[in-house]
């Protein structure tokens, strides 16, 4: 579990902490921990955000000996998907990620070409089909690029009728994507 300034290892059966490591990450720590065999990956942070890689399991304070990898490169809302040794998301200034989950190494940082509003433009975690990779934007539609180690942005799409915000994360059933804006639910789906 991520919380401000540290990563918690908890007994499931009673709660209690078992183990913990010290990060940099402070103030919001929204993205999920996404979890690799014994790797756990950690994002997040305000006003100092990050990520970092650390190895599961052992008593108390295991930082110095568990510690994999850290770095400055991070999602700020949106859980990233785990995908053939890549972790990928888009943070909620609209640059694509991609970085190795083995050495934290940044493979590329691209901004999404369609993004033209200010602020905060994404919140929503991308989700993964048919080896691409699809992320809502709250004002600019659906991004959709390729779940691979090169940037491919493959296309953009809208619904022109609905201004609202798209903030949540889209859903995924028998070959359908659900979407939901601030005032419906979408089902798109091959005909």
């Amino acid at each position: 579990m991520g919380v401000p300034g540290e990563v918690w290892g908890l007994n499931a059966d009673t709660g209690k902490l078992t183990w913990y490591a010290e990060t940099t990450l402070t103030g919001n720590i929204c993205p999920s921990v996404v979890i690799d065999g014994d790797i756990a990956f950690v994002f997040g942070g305000y006003q100092s955000s990050g990520s970092h890689a650390i190895r599961v399991g052992g008593k108390g304070d295991v930082t110095d000996s568990h510690m994999v990898w850290s770095t400055r490169n991070s999602s700020y809302v949106a859980t990233p998907i785990l995908h053939e040794g890549h972790l990928y998301w888009v943070d909620d200034r609209g640059q694509a990620f991609c970085v190795e989950a083995k050495s934290g190494e940044l493979v590329y940082r691209e901004r999404l070409k369609g993004v033209d509003s200010g602020g905060r433009p994404f919140y929503a975690s991308p989700v993964l089909a048919g080896g691409k990779l699809y992320v809502v934007s709250r004002w600019n539609g659906t991004f959709v690029f390729a779940a691979k180690p090169e940037f491919e942005q493959i296309a953009q799409n809208k619904f022109e009728s609905d201004e609202s915000d798209f903030s949540a994360t889209p859903a995924i059933s028998n070959g359908e994507l659900f979407l939901r804006s601030g005032k419906f639910l979408y089902c798109v789906a091959k005909q």
